[in-house]
């Protein structure tokens, strides 16, 4: 051992909590019941006022914000995100099944709840692929293309009644978006903001990268040119692809090339931003450039009637009227709206977090997810989607040096602008194009495919858990997906924490350490001790296995030896009552004998008398009546048992509930009927207090001297109790005995005389 390494010697007596508490005067921290009902309901202008910058951070931010310093980098970054933020939004409108201004709709309403309830200020609410592919389920689900189209005679052929269906699917849209708030808003007044946290990374990963695919067959059509049957539900996927593959021969060679050229452009560039981003003044705007370039070739050239290309078509001009959710559709959309809600709201978490980190600032969970629900709140009456972070508008801020809201606020200025101005001339646009912009997007999510290579190395449950979400949004679609992947993600933490192995341990030489004797060689067990740890929660699903994991570390069940007890005192009550039966018929018979002897001896001294003997001594024979020449039973020896104390390391109890108690309970009173003493050692503060309150210290169920600061504590206390416990019990049982055997003797002498 190093001479230098530092020492410690601490000389103090060993403590059960009981005597620790009131040594030092332990303080009670539980308020009144009436002040916990009060202090909720209690209002001040301090609170007020507290309650008023929280849910609205404008009110911070605002006063404080340096306008010469900041405001260039804003209106900067802020334009440079708002040329991805249009053609993006309109791309993921079509990945909704919905017109491409509902994609100019979603980029700019939702900013503006989110300017003053955001706190995160580089984030820039809008469309997400996930969301938009799930919109674009329900809207499929409730207005599918067949319930618009009709035969036309005169064309011969099935027209489809676009504008009509198109009015529709953004009614459900807008409905679908209030839902979603009302769900977002609801789960942040009941401060649940934390629920995303039991959502692992890797079920977000499998997700993403089930849900890419998906987003992939749904833009091929539109890259390809063709037409193909509508398809939601379980195996969509596989459905859509073998339509794709049969229309292949009916290719749009124009939108093809038209999305291979995008495809290439928007690679090279993007990896040119990615490579190059430290040195440029801000992201080049390549998916504004292409779809700029790619509106001003289709346009004047005719290609679209030429070629009978698919275009984007009319966008109108001007905000839309205000619309009422049709509330009827909502039991029909309950269950994709909870699913939106937490994904929507974990994604902006996510992004929220990772910002926070970087340029050092708080994120408020729940005032996240009030300030998300808000801003879906007040889209939705504008026909909006569900939105959460826009990830590549944001990466665009964040680079280009956005430092506040106010960028968020340019955003809204160039897509607004859109609206108002611009739309129009972006008519001819391909869809193939927008298709083709999505696809690039998807490069990262699809690049997660490698994931169970390197999380099976790392950890198997989470690779389990990648690879069954993964499959099943696949192979379900998205809303089972989400389903099956979080369920079974709380079954991994269920057993997690179900099946955790204790260990025994054994006490380091010359130390108070106590160790896994498997993991340190330099150990010694302490003679009648045995040392169990347990590292978590115990509660209803693992306390029944937690008593059975303590019975196989120690080699004793204590309730079998219990019972192997009683059935050895049941034969010990057969063979002494069979014992007491042949004693009894002994003691007859030997009675018999001396009435015999006596009627014999009678009969001798009659005789005697009439023949006119002297003599007085006659051979009489005698029997003791005191002894039987019939022997006792022996005793059977009991079972050895291999330990007088079991102390339990419950440091690794984070908590426990009554399920958890009532074992604790009956392992206790097992254990005292055996003689033996349960101690238990290192119990938090919180453990301690569930124990209290679920009666574990009541009517003697577990005494609160068998509590203790440490293992240490608790084995000086077993080994002093042990020797004079040992003593007592021998000299007992052996007064006891001798006192048996005497009154047995007693009894019998009693009876014959």
């Amino acid at each position: 051992m190093p001479e230098n390494r530092p020492r410690y010697v601490i000389d103090r007596p060993a403590y059960n909590l009981p005597d620790f508490d009131r040594e030092f005067d332990k303080k009670s921290r539980q308020l009144p019941v009436g002040e916990k009902l009060k202090k909720p309901f209690r209002c001040s202008v301090k609170r007020l006022k507290g309650l008023l910058f929280r849910h609205l951070p404008v009110l911070s931010w605002l006063p404080k914000y340096k306008v010469k310093e900041n405001l260039l980098h804003d209106v900067f970054s802020g334009v440079s995100a708002g040329t991805i933020q249009v053609p993006q939004g309109m791309a993921f409108a079509l990945l909704a099944n919905l017109p491409p201004v509902n994609g100019l709709y979603s980029s700019f309403f939702p900013l503006i709840p989110y300017f003053f309830m955001g706190t995160t200020p580089q984030i820039v609410l809008g469309t997400f692929a996930v969301l938009s592919f799930m919109v674009g389920t329900a809207c499929l689900r409730l207005a599918p293309e067949s319930d618009f189209s009709h035969f036309n005679a005169t064309l011969n052929a099935t027209i489809v009644d676009t504008d009509r269906m198109d009015e529709v699917r953004l009614g459900i849209s807008g409905t679908l978006a209030c839902l979603t708030a009302i769900i977002q808003i609801s789960l942040s007044f009941m401060q649940i903001g934390f629920v995303a946290i039991y959502l692992s990374d890797s079920f977000i990963r499998g997700f993403l990268t089930a849900a890419s695919l998906h987003f992939l067959t749904s833009m091929l059509k539109f890259i390809f040119g063709v037409k193909v049957s509508p398809h939601s539900g379980p195996l969509a996927i596989i459905y859509r692809l073998i339509d794709i593959v049969r229309s292949l021969p009916d290719t749009n060679v124009a939108s093809l090339v038209f999305a291979l050229v995008s495809i290439v452009v928007l690679i090279v560039v993007k990896e040119l931003n990615a490579r190059y981003h430290h040195k440029l003044p801000f992201l080049i705007p390549v998916e504004f450039i292409v779809v700029v370039v790619a509106t001003a070739i289709s346009g004047p050239l005719h290609l679209p009637e030429t070629y009978n290309m698919d275009i984007v078509g009319l966008i109108p001009l001007g905000f839309p009227a205000p619309i009422l959710p049709t509330v009827s559709q909502w039991e029909e959309l309950l269950s994709t709206a909870f699913s939106l809600a937490i994904m929507g709201y974990i994604i902006n978490l996510a992004i929220s977090r990772i910002l926070a980190t970087k340029h050092g600032y708080d994120v408020d969970t729940n005032q996240e997810m009030l300030a998300l629900g808000c801003s879906n709140f007040f889209g939705s009456f504008f026909k909006i989607q569900v939105t959460c972070c826009a990830l590549c508008v944001t990466k665009a801020v964040n680079t280009a040096g956005g430092k506040s809201q106010f960028a968020c606020f340019s955003v809204m200025m160039v897509v607004m602008v859109t609206l108002l101005a611009l739309g129009v001339y972006l008519r001819p646009l391909p869809k193939s194009v927008l298709g083709a912009l999505i696809v690039v997007n998807l490069k990262p999510p699809l690049l997660q495919l490698s994931d169970p290579y390197y999380l099976w190395k790392k950890n198997k449950l989470d690779c389990c858990v990648w690879v069954v979400t993964f499959l099943s949004t696949f192979l379900l679609g998205l809303p089972y997906g989400v389903a099956v992947g979080v369920g079974f993600s709380f079954l991994v933490v269920i057993f997690r924490t179900q099946f955790r192995n204790g260990s025994a341990l054994v006490q380091i030489e010359a130390t108070d350490i106590y160790k896994n004797p498997k993991v340190y060689s330099k150990g010694m067990s302490i003679k009648g001790v045995k040392i169990l740890n347990y590292c978590s929660p115990l509660y209803f699903a693992n306390a029944e296995i937690f008593r059975q994991r303590v019975i196989k570390k120690t080699g004793l069940d204590p309730g079998k030896h219990i019972l192997a007890r009683q059935k050895l005192l049941e034969k010990k009550q057969k063979e002494k009552a069979k014992q007491e039966k042949k004693d009894k018929e002994a003691r007859k018979k030997n009675l018999s004998s001396m009435v015999d002897m006596k009627i014999q001896t009678i009969s001798q001294l009659e005789l005697q008398k009439d023949f006119g003997l002297k003599d007085d001594r006659l051979p009489i024979s005698f029997v003791n009546p005191g002894f039987s020449d019939i022997e006792l039973a022996q005793k059977m020896p009991e079972p050895e048992l291999p330990f007088h104390t079991l102390i339990l390391d419950l440091a690794g109890v984070c908590f426990i509930d009554l399920m958890g108690i009532k074992v604790l309970i009956k392992m206790n009173s097992s254990y005292s009927m055996l003689g033996m003493k349960l101690y238990l050692a290192n119990i938090q503060a919180q453990v301690y207090e569930e124990l209290k309150a679920g009666g574990a210290f009541d009517d003697g169920n577990i005494a609160g001297s068998n509590l203790f600061l440490s293992v240490h504590d608790a084995i000086l206390f077993a080994l002093e109790t042990s020797e004079g416990q040992r003593d007592s019990s021998e000299t007992e049982k052996e007064t006891n005995e001798l006192s048996l055997y005497m009154n047995e003797e007693l009894d019998l002498e009693q009876e014959m005389f």
